[in-house]
């Protein structure tokens, strides 16, 4: 499994640092911690390292097309978290979810956190 690493800048903090109560922006900050690496800052697929992978990372912007018209949230959220892992072609997929909980198991914002990340991709979906 390949996990790309993003430092932040020390006047920055991490999304998972974050009160649960943030909006949608949180989601994108999320996104671009974890996710702009490989997905790019837009979620198109073109991220720094995206041409280093084996599999091209698709398209988040686009999954709502591919389902025709409905955000798939659930398969979302499964993938992030590691249950549906052979959808991503690859083990490079770094999933989110066990590094979440390694985080604090116990701390109720990670599913919030999820659940803000989910959004925030369901908000940049394609017409």
């Amino acid at each position: 499994m390949l996990i790309v690493g993003v430092t932040w800048a020390s006047a920055e903090q991490r999304p998972e640092d974050r009160a649960p109560s943030e909006t949608i922006e949180s989601g994108r900050d999320t996104c671009a911690f974890y996710c702009a690496a490989c997905h790019g800052r837009t979620g198109k697929g073109d991220g720094p390292v995206a041409s280093s992978l084996k599999a091209v990372p698709p398209d988040l912007t686009t999954l709502s097309k591919r389902k025709r018209g409905r955000f798939p949230e659930a398969d979302v959220t499964a993938f992030i978290v590691g249950r549906r892992p052979a959808a991503h072609g690859s083990g490079e997929m770094p999933v989110w979810g066990p590094l979440f909980r390694e985080l604090n198991p116990y701390d109720s914002r990670i599913d919030a956190r999820l659940s803000r990340l989910v959004e925030y991709l369901k908000s940049i979906q394609v017409k």
